[in-house]
């Protein structure tokens, strides 16, 4: 390659490259885990029905969706997840669950918007209740992770 030629590419393949390739992104590994740890906690805080520690971890209009099998048929229900946990502070005497998660999937985007997906089992008393798979989107808010959107399937029993 000569020279004239090399300077006269290299500033084409240095600006295809920057617009390509976009901004740098403020995201790494440990995004991942982070909002794994957040939707673990907020499912630990829900099955102990901590409301008051709850309400902080949701992004403004958060909203739930469960698709529930029961009786041989499905049923759907949609809510904000403030409402949620209302119903959750009036159950604040019934038994805790837990809910820990499996085959965990997580997406994150710019380190501002995330995706977790993972199948479920709840547990109460160490007694299977249910299970499913939950799909949680979160979104950071002033450095962290809030939950936006919560939607799961719930089918009674163990999985099979």
């Amino acid at each position: 390659m000569t020279d004239s030629f090399a300077r006269l590419v290299r500033p084409i393949a240095v600006a295809t490259l920057v617009l390509t390739c976009g901004p740098a992104r403020a995201q790494g590994p440990h995004d991942a885990r982070d909002v794994q740890a957040a939707v673990e906690h907020f499912l630990d805080l829900a099955g102990r029905r901590d409301t008051d520690r709850l309400l902080p971890l949701l992004a403004p209009q958060a909203t739930i969706n469960v698709a529930r099998f029961r009786d041989g048929r499905w049923t759907h229900t949609s809510q904000t997840l403030e409402a949620w946990v209302a119903g959750l502070r009036a159950q604040a005497t019934a038994a805790p669950f837990r809910e820990p998660l499996t085959d965990i999937t997580i997406q994150v985007e710019d380190g501002q918007l995330a995706h977790l997906r993972a199948r479920f089992t709840i547990l109460v008393d160490g007694a299977v209740q249910s299970h499913g798979v939950d799909y949680v989107t979160l979104v950071r808010l002033d450095g962290a992770w809030k939950v936006a959107n919560l939607s799961y399937t719930n089918l009674p029993g163990a999985p099979k």
